[in-house]
C-alpha cells in the first residue's frame, strides 16, 4: 500500500469495510487521525503501544485479527508520509465526490482522532501548549465540532472551496506539528 493507493476511493472504502467487519468503533477518518496524532506525539514506540492497545481492545471479535496487518501497514505508510521531504502526508478522508455532509463529518472526526492520538502519544504535554502548536490544536478542536449550515448546503461551490481550504490547512498543520515535536529534545 503506498500513499497514492492509500488516498484512493477504492482503498478508503475497502479499509472502512474492513474496520466495520472487524467491529471497530472508530470510523476510518478518526482512526487515521489518531494514528497520525500518535505518530506526531510519540513516534514509532508510541504507535506500536497504541496499536497493541487498540487491537487488544478488539480481540475476540470476529475478523479483528485480520485487521492487525492492515492497521500496521496504515501506520507505517502514514509515518513514511510524515517524514518524507516532499510533504506527501494527506489525511485519509472520503473522496471529494462524497456527499458534502459526509466529508465535513469525516474531517471533524479526523481532527478529533488526531487530538486524541496526540494526547496518547505525547511524552511532553507541555510542548502542546506553546505558541503555534497551541493555535493549531485549538483550531483542530474547533474543526472537530464542524457541521454544515443551511447556507453551506445551498451554496455547494462555496462550501466545497471552504472545505478544500480547511483540508489543506489540516494537512499542512499536521506536518508542522510533526516537525515541531520531532525537533524538541
Amino acid at each position: 500500500m503506498n500513499a497514492a493507493v492509500l488516498s484512493s476511493v477504492v482503498q478508503y472504502d475497502a479499509l472502512r469495510e474492513s474496520l466495520t467487519r472487524a467491529g471497530f468503533i472508530l470510523a476510518l477518518p478518526e482512526l487515521h487521525g489518531a494514528i497520525s496524532g500518535v505518530l506526531c506525539g510519540g513516534g514509532e514506540r508510541a504507535i506500536q503501544r497504541w496499536l497493541d492497545e487498540c487491537l487488544a481492545e478488539h480481540a475476540g471479535r470476529a475478523h479483528a485479527s485480520e485487521i492487525a496487518p492492515t492497521l500496521e501497514e496504515l501506520a507505517l505508510v502514514t509515518g513514511e508520509t510524515l517524514v518524507s521531504v516532499d510533504l506527501r502526508f494527506e489525511p485519509l478522508l472520503p473522496d471529494e465526490d462524497a456527499a458534502l455532509d459526509e466529508q465535513v463529518r469525516a474531517l471533524a472526526s479526523w481532527c478529533h482522532g488526531f487530538l486524541t492520538g496526540l494526547a496518547f502519544g505525547s511524552a511532553r504535554p507541555k510542548d502542546l501548549q506553546e505558541g503555534e502548536l497551541r493555535e493549531i490544536l485549538e483550531d483542530f478542536a474547533e474543526i472537530s465540532r464542524a457541521g454544515l449550515t443551511p447556507e453551506d448546503s445551498e451554496d455547494r461551490d462555496q462550501a466545497d472551496f471552504a472545505l478544500a481550504e480547511i483540508k489543506e490547512y489540516v494537512r499542512v498543520s499536521v506536518q508542522v506539528v510533526f516537525e515541531e515535536l520531532r525537533s524538541k529534545p
